[in-house]
């Protein structure tokens, strides 16, 4: 493997359910984690790097998913929105629809 372009930070972050803030583990950030490899072996993509993560901040709206060096964050993705989000790695456009923005970090109990 070479070095790769693009990574990929997926949140599998999972808080004690008494925690004020959810996490995106529940509601299927390792699942979301384990279909971008699948999605990544499948299309036998070696630029890009799927990393799982702990927590990315937008908690409210996860499962998060990270991207950079372009600096795009995807919320609320399921399984079936890996092959668009791969399609975003590969040098298409971002995801529209799964984008979030700065308000979604900021947390509101």
């Amino acid at each position: 493997m070479s070095k790769p372009s693009k990574f990929v930070f997926v949140c599998i972050n999972e808080r004690d359910p008494a925690h004020p803030r959810p996490s995106c583990f529940p509601v299927g950030g390792a699942e979301i984690f384990n279909a971008l490899r699948e999605e990544q072996g499948r299309r036998r993509n070696d630029d890009v790097k799927v990393v799982a993560a702990l927590c990315l901040e937008a908690c409210r709206v996860g499962p998060v998913v990270g991207v950079y060096p372009d600096d795009v964050y995807y919320g609320g993705v399921t399984e079936d929105d890996v092959p668009a989000i791969m399609d975003h790695l590969e040098g298409g456009q971002p995801v529209d629809f799964l984008q979030i923005g700065d308000e979604d970090f900021r947390y509101k109990g």
